[in-house]
């Protein structure tokens, strides 16, 4: 999910231009694209803690495969939450202009 956001283009071509979105469907847009970042990035979490239990347990002895799924798990948690700060950061300051 992460991938594809950072690969999509920052202008549309002219004739593939619609009409502008309604300010419902701009916000429902917006809200399953973080669910999918965030549905994305527990399943991260879940397969690196399932790596170290099953470690632990005896089950998988990839030391290197774990310490990634771990690594991975963590650098997507960390861009998540800079993305949630800077979205709530926007949010507070659109509230703090004059109307």
């Amino acid at each position: 999910m992460i991938k594809s956001i950072i690969r999509q283009p920052l202008m549309i071509p002219r004739n593939q231009v619609q009409d502008k979105p309604t300010p419902e469907a701009a916000g429902k847009k917006i809200v399953s694209s973080f669910q999918k970042m965030f549905d994305e990035v527990n399943n991260q979490n879940l397969k690196a803690e399932k790596m170290v239990t099953d470690m632990a347990a005896g089950k998988n002895k990839d030391i290197a495969g774990t310490m990634i799924a771990m690594e991975k798990a963590d650098v997507s948690t960390r861009l998540l939450m800079t993305v949630r700060n800077k979205v709530v950061n926007a949010y507070e300051e659109i509230m703090r202009m004059p109307v």
